[in-house]
């Protein structure tokens, strides 16, 4: 027959190991919960870059609009278009692909 005392002794390990797991599955949920606001809020922001993406193509197709404008009258009235307005239509071109990729 087992003496009280060793009762309890056989009923430690068990306790220690419970308390253990407990506080290992308490950590778990706390991080968990802080990930996935972490998430919640990276995936919210990403559905704001992409209407902003979206917006800015936008806008940049009427600036491509009034370039191309641009380009047919002064080709029609034959003079050249300078060169730093060029650079900008190219700019308009290249930001027109990047959003383009984005969407």
């Amino acid at each position: 027959m087992k003496s009280n005392i060793e009762k309890v002794y056989s009923k430690l390990p068990k306790t220690e190991l419970a308390k253990v797991e407990l506080g290992i599955v308490q950590d778990i949920i706390q991080i968990f919960k802080k990930g996935r606001d972490e998430f919640t809020t990276a995936a919210s922001m990403e559905d704001r870059a992409l209407e902003e993406y979206s917006n800015s193509l936008k806008t940049l197709l009427q600036a491509k609009k009034l370039t191309d404008k641009a380009k047919t009258n002064a080709k029609s009235l034959g003079i050249e278009i300078p060169k730093e307005t060029q650079r900008i239509f190219g700019l308009v071109d290249e930001f027109i692909k990047e959003a383009q990729q984005k969407k």
